[in-house]
């Protein structure tokens, strides 16, 4: 697998607890998520269990680290991004 993460700049392990979502592993602090993280490209059924969860529908500024590509959209775009564009 490749790992990848969406990680909020503040973000602050001591301070999150995670979302019952078994993958991708989500960690939110307040309510909102502050980490999403796993070691293989997010699946159309991990997606689409994601969207259970109203956490994933915040919009935000996301940045791709790799390349510079930033975009403002929720997280299952994020999400469907990383699928689309992050294969082993």
């Amino acid at each position: 697998g490749i790992e990848w993460f969406i990680e909020a700049p503040d973000y602050d392990e001591d301070k999150s607890k995670g979302l019952e979502i078994i993958a991708p592993i989500t960690s939110t602090i307040d309510g909102k998520i502050a980490q999403i993280f796993d070691i293989f490209t997010p699946s159309k059924e991990e997606i689409n269990q994601a969207k259970k969860y109203k956490e994933f529908y915040e919009i935000c500024d996301f940045e791709v680290v790799s390349n510079g590509y930033k975009f403002t959209s929720t997280f299952i775009d994020a999400l469907e991004y990383i699928k689309a564009n992050f294969k082993v």
